[in-house]
C-alpha cells in the first residue's frame, strides 16, 4: 500500500510522467547497463582466475618445501633436529592457514563468478517516486492521531501496492484501490461503546486515587457515523464539481467508522440505529482485502480523485509531476556514474 501526503497534487500527471521517464531511462541506459555488467563479470572472472593460479601454485609449493626439509634432515643428520623442527613448524603454519582460510579455499575451488541476469535498471524510478510522496513519520500529539497512525500501519501491512492511503484530517482517512473508494472516520475510544436513543456513549470503569472503582458514562457528540456521512457528502460534492466525467465512481464510496483502541469493546447488541458501518481495524482490513475489484477503476482515475480533493482542500500543495522530473534527472546522473564505474 502506498501512503500519500496531502500536500501533493498533479498525481495523475506525475504518474504518467514517471511511466514515460521509466521508458526513457531504459532506452538511454538499458544497453549500457547490460554491457557494463558483462564487463564487470569479465573483470571478476579474470581476477578470480589469477587468484586461483596463485592458490594452486602455493598448494603445490607447500608439500614440496616440507619434503625438501625432510630430505635435508635425512642427508644432514648432524643438524637433523633443527631441520625437523622447521619442517614441523612449517606444517603447523600451513595447517593453521588452511583452517583460518577455509572460506578463501572454498572460494578458490568452487567460487567461480557466475553472470547475474540483468532485469531492468539498477534504479527503481517508480519506487522512488512513490516513496517521495509518502508523508513524513507522523508525530502523535492527540489520541485521534494515534488511532489514525495505528490504522494506517495495519492497512500498509495488509494491503498490496495498488492501494493508496491519503490522510484527510486528524481522524479521517481516504483509501483508494481496485475495490473502490473507502472513507474512514477513526475514533480512538476505549471502554464499552454503545449507541442508544440516537446517541453514542462511552462507558468506562475508572479508579480514583484511593483505588475505588467508579463507572463513568460519556455521551459523544456529534456521533462518528454522522461525521462519516458528512465527510462522504463533502467528497461527493467535490468530485461532482471537479470530475463530473467520473460521476459513476461516486457509487464506489464505502467505508465507515474505525475503533482502533486495543481496549475498546463494541457492544453490538446495544449499538442501534447507526447510520454507518463500524468495526475494529482488522475487520476493516479483511473486508477491504476480500472486496472484489471494480472493472475500469484504474490507478490513473484514483489519482485524479486525489488531485481533485487536494485542490479543494485549500492547503499548500506541491506538484508530483515536478517531483517526477527531479527524480528523473537524479536517476540519470546516478546511472551515468554507475555505468562509468562499471566500464572502467
Amino acid at each position: 500500500m502506498h501512503s500519500i501526503d496531502r500536500k501533493w497534487t498533479d498525481l495523475a500527471a506525475g504518474y504518467q510522467a514517471i511511466q514515460s521517464f521509466k521508458t526513457k531511462l531504459t532506452a538511454e541506459f538499458g544497453r549500457a547497463v547490460r554491457v557494463g555488467h558483462k564487463q564487470q563479470f569479465r573483470k571478476e572472472l579474470t581476477e578470480w582466475q589469477k587468484k586461483r593460479r596463485v592458490f594452486f601454485a602455493l598448494v603445490a609449493v607447500a608439500p614440496l618445501s616440507i619434503s625438501a626439509l625432510c630430505l635435508t634432515a635425512f642427508y644432514f643428520r648432524d643438524v637433523a633436529c633443527v631441520i625437523v623442527y622447521w619442517a614441523v613448524l612449517v606444517l603447523i603454519i600451513l595447517v593453521t592457514l588452511a583452517v583460518a582460510g577455509r572460506q578463501y579455499i572454498r572460494e578458490m575451488v568452487n567460487g567461480k563468478p557466475v553472470p547475474q541476469p540483468v532485469e531492468g535498471l539498477v534504479v527503481d524510478l517508480e519506487g522512488r517516486w512513490w516513496e517521495s510522496l509518502s508523508p513524513q513519520e507522523l508525530a502523535v500529539e492527540k489520541a485521534g492521531e494515534k488511532g489514525e497512525v495505528d490504522f494506517l500501519t495495519l492497512l500498509a501491512r495488509s494491503l498490496p501496492d495498488p492501494y493508496s492511503a491519503h490522510i484527510l484530517s486528524v481522524t479521517d482517512v481516504l483509501l483508494l484501490g481496485p475495490s473502490g473508494i473507502w472513507v474512514f472516520k477513526v475514533e480512538h475510544w476505549s471502554g464499552t461503546i454503545v449507541k442508544q436513543e440516537g446517541a453514542w456513549k462511552q462507558i468506562q470503569t475508572l479508579r480514583d486515587k484511593l483505588g475505588q472503582k467508579r463507572r463513568e458514562e460519556k455521551t459523544l457528540e456529534p456521533g462518528p457515523d454522522d461525521q462519516w456521512l458528512q465527510q462522504k457528502h463533502e467528497i461527493v460534492k467535490t468530485l461532482e464539481k471537479h470530475l463530473p466525467e467520473r460521476a459513476w465512481t461516486l457509487n464506489l464510496i464505502q467505508g465507515g467508522v474505525v475503533f482502533p483502541h486495543p481496549k475498546v469493546n463494541l457492544d453490538k447488541k446495544r449499538i442501534q440505529g447507526n447510520t454507518a458501518s463500524y468495526g475494529p481495524p482488522k475487520a476493516w482490513a479483511e473486508r477491504i482485502r476480500r472486496a472484489p475489484p471494480v472493472d475500469g477503476f484504474t490507478l490513473e482515475m484514483q489519482l485524479e480523485i486525489l488531485d481533485a480533493l487536494a485542490e479543494s482542500s485549500g492547503q499548500q500543495i506541491v506538484s508530483a509531476k515536478d517531483e517526477a522530473e527531479r527524480l528523473y534527472q537524479e536517476s540519470t546522473a546516478e546511472l551515468r556514474e554507475y555505468v562509468a564505474k562499471m566500464v572502467k
